[in-house]
């Protein structure tokens, strides 16, 4: 990645590299950043109480401009980054940092704006890229160069631990199944601590030389000008609704948008034909933390509903029981000082246990069933995946959260309705999701019911960052009392 950031510096050194989410301007051009990304390397390697080696280092992740800035120095400089998502609950925050076991840089405390910018401001351009060329010469790209930790869907957290050639074969990857171009405008709205934005956000448009604004979740849209017009947008569900949403509902700085990418999370088929109908391009995608993360990807020509798309360059793939398996250049070096489990992850011959169920329909094209930890196998043998009737509850208009968990030899349907929906049309929607239960479920499968008083959110700790559901928390904290288990509804299929 720092050899990319070089060749854009050189081709194209005044061209802008990253404008301000919230007010449109430029942040700086490709030369700059180069220059910025030198002096900040400079600090890391000659400022920093190191101890001894490997040299890792935490930060609270933002989506701040500067942070882009400390990624690629502490790539010239030959340091571990670990960043921490600002936006996950304080104390897990505080639990990672202490699991990293690396020093802590402190925005505050070593980034003096001024002292920063005249240091850079001394340097040529020509001697920064002479410095950062001398620095790409000794990186590893087969040494830990990133560490990004796992959301925490199914079990505790886990440092994913990735080298340079991972993420840059990746990025490649993603980059050849979608195109993009030096004019286009990409906006951020995920964290760079977390590996889809990573690779299909930051690593593409380091590739690509396209420009970059960062934002972070719906606090984007409240601050977004009107002279930003974002050209790609990858997002999550939950953010997907918002964009279509402020593009119904008139002109806006979102009509020059052509492709939407959507991973971490499927699109409704709903939210897919409101794109179509607005001539917004789909791009789905699918892959995990401990693959780079992209393991396949649609294009914006062969995108199809409820599908991810073929394997990306460089992959090759088995199923077994159903499982996926995969092999390439994105398998991850291992887990943050956790060689069993990594073990358990990656076979001896390199093969990386996705723990996603998968089908392959005949155009190549992968469709995710859901994660085989997920699945409930009910007494008489039948297997449940909660994630696909989920999928088709939240289709349902007013449904805003919904999980089937199995708790006590109980299906249990959790629901969290829209606010202003909650009473209105309520024996048409009961309706609509006892059908849903029915095509999904053996005659006379017996579900609860229960409606949450309040949402399941991030800072509880019961969804990840990318909104999915961790289901072994919020089982313990919502089932677990006598009076969660009184106040169910019946609700049989």
């Amino acid at each position: 990645m720092l050899s990319a950031l070089l060749q854009q510096a050189k081709q194209q050194p005044d061209k802008v590299a990253v404008l301000d989410s919230r007010t449109g301007d430029a942040t700086c051009t490709w030369g700059e950043l180069a220059r910025r990304v030198n002096t900040t390397a400079s600090i890391l390697r000659t400022e920093l109480p190191w101890s001894g080696s490997p040299k890792r280092m935490t930060y609270s992740c933002t989506n701040h401009p500067n942070e882009v800035v400390l990624s690629l120095a502490c790539i010239a400089a030959g340091v571990t980054e670990i960043p921490i998502d600002a936006f996950l609950p304080k104390p897990q925050q505080k639990t990672l940092v202490q699991r990293s076991k690396a020093l802590h840089w402190d925005h505050e405390k070593h980034w003096d704006p001024e002292s920063h910018h005249a240091a850079t401001c001394a340097t040529s351009l020509s001697e920064a890229i002479s410095n950062l060329e001398a620095s790409a010469r000794e990186v590893d790209l087969h040494s830990p160069s990133l560490v990004l930790w796992t959301s925490g869907t199914t079990a505790k957290p886990r440092g994913v631990m990735l080298s340079q050639h991972n993420l840059t074969t990746n990025a490649k990857a993603k980059l050849l199944a979608v195109p993009q171009q030096t004019s286009d405008l990409r906006l951020s709205l995920l964290s760079i601590a977390h590996a889809y934005a990573r690779t299909s956000d930051m690593g593409t448009w380091l590739l690509s030389g396209c420009r970059w604004s960062l934002g972070r979740g719906r606090s984007t849209w409240r601050s977004l000008p009107d002279t930003l017009s974002p050209t790609l947008i990858n997002a999550v569900p939950v953010l997907i609704d918002d964009i279509l949403n402020r593009i119904e509902s008139g002109p806006s700085n979102l009509q020059a948008l052509r492709l939407l990418g959507c991973g971490g999370v499927a699109m409704s088929s709903e939210q897919f034909e409101r794109c179509q109908r607005n001539n917004i391009g789909v791009v789905q995608g699918y892959g995990c933390t401990e693959s780079s993360p992209v393991i396949c990807s649609a294009s914006p020509d062969n995108a199809t509903p409820n599908r991810v798309g073929p394997l990306v360059a460089g992959w090759e793939s088995k199923v077994k029981e159903g499982r996926l398996h995969v092999r390439g250049p994105g398998v991850m070096l291992g887990y943050l000082d956790d060689e069993s489990a990594t073990r358990q992850k990656i076979s001896p011959d390199g093969w990386l246990d996705t723990g996603d169920l998968i089908e392959i329909h005949d155009d190549g094209q992968f469709q995710i069933l859901g994660r085989a930890d997920d699945v409930i196998v009910l007494d008489n043998g039948f297997k449940v995946f909660p994630a696909t009737i989920e999928r088709q509850l939240l289709q349902l208009q007013g449904i805003e959260q919904a999980v089937l968990l199995h708790h006590q030899d109980q299906l249990w349907l959790l629901l969290s309705r829209v606010p202003s929906q909650a009473t209105a049309e309520d024996h048409s929607r009961q309706d609509a999701i006892a059908s849903c239960l029915a095509n999904n479920l053996p005659p006379r499968t017996n579900v609860k019911q229960l409606e949450l008083s309040e949402p399941l959110s991030i800072q509880s700790g019961e969804l990840t960052a990318k909104g999915t559901p961790r289901r072994h928390i919020i089982r313990q904290r919502r089932l677990s009392t006598n009076d969660s288990l009184d106040g169910g509804d019946q609700a049989g299929s």
